[in-house]
């Protein structure tokens, strides 16, 4: 349908061109006429000069924008005369200077983020997410769609793909570096002691609990130790590891705390210089990447993540959506409440945008030379031919008109200086 339309625009331009066009070449044997009438029956009728002077003036007028107009698309009358067919001869260059206008002109950031400061962009997104059924059939439309996209992935090339990737970056990773960081962070402000606050607990209840099998692991009681005596060194070394767990639990500044904060800061210090370790580290993750561990890995995501995906697309998932689009319309009614957020929204986005235009700007240039480049030159001619057409060949009717009045008039002005 759009292709049928484009056709039969592309049919209503060049009728109306032919037609104009038909209209101002007529002009120029007509003028041709009159001026050989007017000048041959001149004697018999002196006023025809005047119709000389305007038909001739008239003729050259027209001929001369006949020229520069034809000019433009090829070479007039088929001979290659200097400065004609500019458009196909300077297709690029008009593609580059066209990207380069565009690019300084209309593209610019201020332009862009001006005009989406003024479009509140934020607080549309938001509102139009505020209502239930907008945001119920988004969920619903990703929900339905992503099984679809997800049955068209070749799996295995999906899961090479994702494990070239990890493995690249597994292999650019310095782990050693990485590891201590990530120690480092994870000890900050104590953050390991209230970790050990949580811990220490449960496994002081788990030991409680568990001191029937805890026993078990200390073996058989050797022939010469009595039981009473086995039991009772078992149940004391039982006790006394919960009593001093217990104990380290409730004493801030328990010894033990302090020499676990001395072992990890040693440990984050061996990991970041320690060459020894990082050699250990480099043989582990080469031992990672010669296996399959990488690769079953992904395999295991990949299609833990696929069936669920395909799982969502059925019946008993569509509950759910009415349910999300509520709460998605909740918080968005939450965020239109509070202008300042939507400010800081705003001024969010407009800053990123800015930034990533100011990256790629000079790529819209290339985009539309690059694009302009590939089009071919007839097409590229026939196409603005179509377009500017018509109003040139009218610039071609003014022209021959005017130039008729001009020729009147400087007729009169002889007349005035006595020379007719």
């Amino acid at each position: 349908m759009a292709l049928t339309a484009l056709w039969a625009d592309t049919e209503r331009k060049r009728g109306k061109l032919l037609r104009v066009k038909l209209i101002a070449t007529s002009l120029l044997p007509v003028m041709a006429v009159l001026f050989i009438a007017a000048a041959h029956y001149q004697t018999q009728v002196p006023s025809l000069a005047w119709l000389e002077a305007f038909a001739e003036a008239a003729l050259v007028g027209g001929l001369a924008d006949w020229f520069a107009i034809v000019a433009l698309f090829r070479h007039p009358a088929g001979l290659p005369l200097p400065h004609t067919a500019i458009i196909p001869k300077n297709k690029d260059r008009i593609g580059a200077q066209l990207g380069e206008f565009v690019e300084q002109n209309f593209l610019t950031p201020e332009n862009i983020t001006a005009k989406l400061r003024d479009a509140d962009l934020a607080a549309r997104v938001v509102a139009w997410f505020a209502e239930p059924e907008n945001a119920r059939r988004l969920i619903a439309a990703g929900r339905i769609e992503m099984p679809r996209i997800v049955r068209a992935v070749d799996d295995p090339e999906i899961e090479r793909a994702i494990a070239r990737v990890i493995s690249g970056e597994i292999e650019r990773l310095d782990l050693t570096r990485v590891a201590a960081r990530m120690l480092a962070m994870l000890t900050r402000d104590g953050r390991h002691q209230r970790f050990l606050d949580e811990m220490l607990p449960v496994v002081s209840a788990w030991l409680n609990e568990h001191r029937p099998q805890i026993k078990l692991l200390f073996g058989r009681r050797p022939a010469l130790v009595p039981q009473w005596l086995h039991a009772y060194v078992v149940d004391r070394f039982v006790d006394g590891v919960v009593d001093k767990i217990a104990e380290i639990v409730k004493t801030p500044d328990h010894p033990l705390r302090a020499a676990f904060d001395t072992y990890v800061r040693r440990f984050i210090t061996q990991l970041e210089t320690d060459p020894e370790i990082a050699r250990d580290v480099d043989d582990m993750r080469a031992e990672i990447l010669r296996s399959r561990a990488v690769g079953t890995a992904v395999e295991a995501v990949w299609r833990a993540v696929k069936a669920r995906i395909v799982e969502s697309s059925e019946a008993r998932e569509f509950e759910s959506d009415a349910w999300m689009a509520r709460l998605v319309a909740r918080v968005a009614r939450e965020i239109l409440a509070d202008r300042a957020l939507l400010d800081r929204l705003n001024a969010n986005v407009l800053a990123a945008i800015e930034s990533a235009l100011m990256r790629s700007q000079n790529q819209f240039a290339a985009l539309i030379e690059g694009i302009v480049r590939k089009w071919d030159t007839e097409l590229v001619t026939d196409k603005v031919e179509l377009e500017l057409g018509p109003d040139l060949q009218f610039i071609r009717l003014n022209g021959t008109f005017i130039g008729g009045l001009a020729g009147v008039a400087l007729h009169a002005l002889l007349l005035l200086a006595g020379h007719g």
